[in-house]
């Protein structure tokens, strides 16, 4: 292994970690993945990578986090887990590129071949434009890609309309409780799966965690929050796809997304999605792409890597 030309690619979620190196910038190897609850810190993290399944010391890296890049300290959006730039620094010495978990994934959505997407519905791009990826899970990411250069965001966190009928109870005892409106990442989450499914079973407590929610097919408050989901995803869509001009594509990507809209109906979604009386026009021409790739992060860092 030649320790000058290896990078390390990582990519710390809300609640996993992945890793991999690369060697030529062309493949992956020593792929692990491990809960960040379990790391004190993310230089322990990396170093007991870098010891125990690399078995060298690694100095350079490409990271994706999740979380904005606002200066030295970095803190992910929803995990304990921080750490200083600077200190990372005298870990990979020699190269250190730190971004947005989203903005690391949106690299390799032009690398990925066809059989690594399922397009919903049977919109095809006929126009250039620009891309957005959406990716639930323990928060809600979204990057834009313009001209091909990767914008990182914070749009999950846009508040959810008031009017949505289907939401209003549901708004309604948020406010009460948090004393704030809703964002769409309290509900497009692993959290949102929960907090839907507890006011709908009229109880405190799931009995179902966020994954047997989703995959029960018996169970009415089960079913009806995967629905409910899946519209909220629809609108949310919509709304983001609006405001970016996506007419090359809105992707989406992750777990959660994958097992969300294995089995939706796409005329259905399709219809949720298009739902505006003034650019409903524009949205019937907006495809929409499921990624089957759950590894997206390392995917989009061997991209950067190629680059240099």
């Amino acid at each position: 292994m030649n320790q000058n030309k290896t990078i390390l690619i990582a990519e710390l979620g809300g609640t996993n970690a992945r890793l991999a190196i690369t060697e030529d910038g062309k493949s992956l190897k020593n792929r692990y993945e491990t809960k960040l609850e379990d790391s004190k810190s993310a230089e322990q993290l990396f170093r007991g990578y870098c010891s125990q399944i690399v078995g060298i010391p690694i100095r350079r890296a490409i990271i994706g986090v999740a979380a904005p890049m606002l200066g030295e300290e970095v803190k992910l959006t929803n995990s304990n887990l921080e750490f200083n730039k600077k200190k990372l620094e005298t870990l990979f010495s020699k190269q250190l590129l730190i971004l947005n978990d989203l903005e690391l994934q949106a690299h390799a959505i032009e690398a990925l071949e066809q059989k690594e997407i399922r397009r919903i519905g049977n919109v095809t791009e006929s126009k250039k434009g620009s891309k957005i990826l959406v990716s639930p899970g323990t928060g809600l990411g979204l990057a834009g890609i313009v001209e091909g250069v990767v914008i990182f965001t914070e749009a999950g966190h846009l508040n959810i309309p008031s009017g949505l009928k289907e939401f209003k109870s549901i708004i309604k005892k948020f406010e009460k409780e948090k004393s704030r409106m809703p964002t769409f990442e309290d509900f497009l989450s692993g959290k949102g799966i929960n907090y839907i499914f507890c006011y709908l079973n009229a109880s405190e407590v799931s009995n179902f965690s966020n994954e047997e929610i989703l995959a029960n097919t018996q169970d009415q408050n089960c079913l009806k929050t995967k629905d409910l989901i899946v519209y909220l995803l629809a609108v949310y869509l919509r709304y983001v796809a609006l405001i970016w001009g996506a007419t090359s594509g809105v992707y989406i990507s992750g777990s959660m997304a994958n097992t969300l809209l294995e089995s939706i109906n796409h005329t259905t979604f399709r219809t949720e999605f298009e739902n505006s009386p003034t650019m409903k026009e524009l949205l019937l021409k907006i495809p929409i792409y499921l990624i089957k790739e759950l590894d997206l992060g390392l995917r989009g860092g061997l991209q950067l890597a190629t680059k240099g």
